[in-house]
């Protein structure tokens, strides 16, 4: 988690934490039902490496990052290659000379496409964490109307103390959710007691 998405998440807490006072006022001075808002917290890290729509994002981004990894261990070798040729060939000066701006010419598009690999990578995986998040709002809206759930924080290390298990409704959301997508695609055959 980087230091934005700590500091969206504080100032989240705080804003319903602004937002409760005044109502925790009122309903001391009126009686009304404000004090009965039930609160939960759940973890989206967990769910989203507990339910199968989060493994299917997961096996996807890996398949991604293994074809990424084998190509550039190939572009790598290709290059290792011609720098050996470079120094173990008898070689004209000219030759030479060639072969060494084949070297250069090969790392820079070597570096130039492991950048675009890494850009589309991120693309990809910011993509996929944004369906992610679609499917998961309206489970979550669910969860907590069907258990009167008026309040919910993101358990975020470090910002979120969680004291009692019982607020964490992280298993529900991950059922629900399992539930709108039963068996999805490779996680759940890969995982079949899930």
């Amino acid at each position: 988690m980087n230091y934005q998405s700590l500091v969206r998440a504080a100032v989240v807490i705080a804003a319903a934490v602004v937002a409760l006072v005044p109502a925790i006022a009122q309903e001391q001075a009126t009686g009304s039902p404000v004090a009965g808002t039930k609160i939960a917290v759940i973890d989206i890290d967990r769910i989203a490496a507990e339910s199968n729509a989060g493994k299917v994002l997961f096996d996807q981004l890996k398949q991604e990052n293994d074809r990424i990894s084998a190509e550039r261990a190939k572009k790598q070798q290709e290059l290792r290659d011609m720098e050996a040729r470079l120094t173990s060939e008898v070689l004209s000066a000219d030759a030479r000379e060639q072969l060494s701006r084949d070297v250069e010419r090969k790392r820079t598009d070597a570096q130039r496409w492991l950048e675009d690999m890494q850009r589309e990578f991120q693309d990809k995986q910011a993509a996929g964490e944004a369906q992610f998040q679609e499917k998961l709002a309206p489970v979550v809206e669910k969860v907590a109307n069907e258990n009167g759930i008026g309040l919910i924080f993101r358990a975020t290390p470090g910002l979120t103390f969680v004291l009692d298990a019982n607020l964490d409704i992280t298993p529900l959301v991950v059922q629900a959710l399992n539930q709108m997508e039963p068996g999805s695609g490779a996680a759940a055959s890969s995982n079949p007691q899930n």
